[in-house]
């Protein structure tokens, strides 16, 4: 991978605007790499910063493309003190600076500001923090000479995905020693598997609908006898009374018409997974996340509590709990960024959202899980409150907290939104 020119500097800089109003909200430093995590509505965003002797260079990231183990530093220490939860407020290059991208941060009441200078060019390269008058630097900075850069005007202006993927390139044979991970490779076994489960699920949703409690029951009330067709036989039990054997078929059905909405949510979910790891398989490689992502290792016998369950997919899953016990018990195992729900108004179980950290979670798989949650609440009623609209709260975990000693299972919670669900 060749050093950097200026124009293709300036071209990843303009690529960084969108980053400018966000927070700076992770730091982290390892023996020649800078990273800073800054929050936005889509959740982190990162910018790395390689600071190798030879092809230093300065790259945005949607997810982290390695992960490393951060090592404190004071460059990380001052990092933390100093810049962490400030917003930043710009971005630009100095002209006849040459390869060196200021980030300056701010915010709303603060006296001064904080300012990195991020130096990419070969044997110069440093990150410098300064803030209240200090600087500390990544290493010892030399004094810029001042002398215009010579850009070589013979060489093509590479782009940021040619340049993301030559970093990938040149870091996957320092990390993984030799035996890179074929990105592509893994997202084609992905989808296989997701394509086998979507067969099974619908094969299981097709059983169940063929299931004919509801049709059992009718006949049972209409002909107020037990001798049903030979091919309804196993679901009467001639031993028990008429009243009985009625109420049997009808509670089973209502109970598979539970059951089966929870399929068809399924069904729903695997086939955008289908096509999210289809859209990824169109996308060039740099822009693939290196690591797959982890699983959500959280079933329900782990949590020690009774309840329902919804898995949405391999990141998310939704429980229920059935008492006020079980509600304190899902909530102690929740993890900051999990997500509460609730009722508003109305005395109900809660329900935690799993996820894993940073994965995003939007509105429309919200309102899955709504439905879902709705449906347990009302039970049977469920059908009767068809047009009737419900406030739900929703709140990350990390904003909630049970009232010390309260039996009911009552909690306090801040930071909450409100979103309405209307039954169909």
């Amino acid at each position: 991978m060749k050093a950097w020119t200026i124009a293709e500097l300036e071209n990843v800089v303009a690529s960084l605007q969108p980053l400018v109003g966000t927070r700076l909200q992770e730091v982290q430093t390892a023996e020649s790499d800078v990273i800073l995590g800054f929050y936005s509505a889509d959740g982190l965003l990162w910018l790395w910063t390689d600071l190798n002797a030879i092809r230093p260079c300065l790259l945005p990231w949607s997810e982290l493309p390695l992960r490393l183990k951060s090592q404190k530093s004071p460059l990380h220490l001052f990092l933390r003190a100093h810049f962490a939860n400030r917003v930043l407020r710009e971005v630009y290059m100095q002209e006849g600076e040459g390869r060196v991208v200021h980030l300056v941060f701010g915010g709303a009441g603060e006296e001064g500001r904080a300012e990195l200078e991020i130096r990419i060019f070969p044997h110069g390269r440093n990150v410098l923090a300064r803030a209240g008058g200090k600087q500390v630097a990544w290493q010892k900075p030399k004094e810029m000479t001042g002398a215009p850069e010579t850009e070589p005007t013979h060489l093509p202006k590479r782009t940021l995905d040619v340049l993301r993927e030559q970093w990938l390139q040149v870091r996957q044979v320092k990390t993984a020693k030799g035996n890179p991970q074929d990105v592509k490779q893994r997202l084609r076994k992905d989808l296989e598997r997701k394509e086998k489960a979507y067969l099974k699920v619908q094969e299981e949703l097709a059983r169940k609908r063929d299931m004919p409690w509801k049709a059992v029951g009718d006949w049972l009330k209409a002909n107020q006898s037990l001798n049903v067709p030979t091919e309804w036989e196993p679901f009467v039990d001639k031993r028990r009374k008429l009243a009985w054997n009625i109420e049997q078929a009808y509670t089973k059905a209502r109970d598979l018409e539970g059951k089966s909405f929870g399929t068809e949510q399924r069904l729903e979910v695997l086939r955008k997974d289908m096509e999210r790891v289809r859209q990824m398989l169109d996308k060039p490689a740099a822009e693939l996340p290196m690591e797959p992502e982890k699983p959500l290792a959280r079933p329900l016998k782990d949590l020690e509590a009774q309840g329902r369950t919804l898995r949405l997919s391999d990141e998310l899953m939704a429980v229920s709990g059935k008492s006020a016990a079980d509600n304190l018990k899902l909530l102690r195992k929740a993890r900051a960024w999990d997500l509460w729900i609730h009722l508003r108004d109305y005395p109900s179980s809660h329900a935690i959202l799993f996820r894993n950290k940073n994965s995003k979670v939007s509105d429309a798989v919200l309102q899955q899980v709504f439905a879902w949650f709705v449906r347990n609440h009302l039970g049977n009623k469920f059908s009767q409150a068809k047009g009737e609209r419900f406030h739900i709260l929703v709140a990350e975990c990390r904003h909630v907290r049970p009232i010390k000693g309260d039996k009911l299972g009552r909690v306090n919670f801040q930071d909450e939104r409100v979103l309405i669900y209307r039954v169909p």
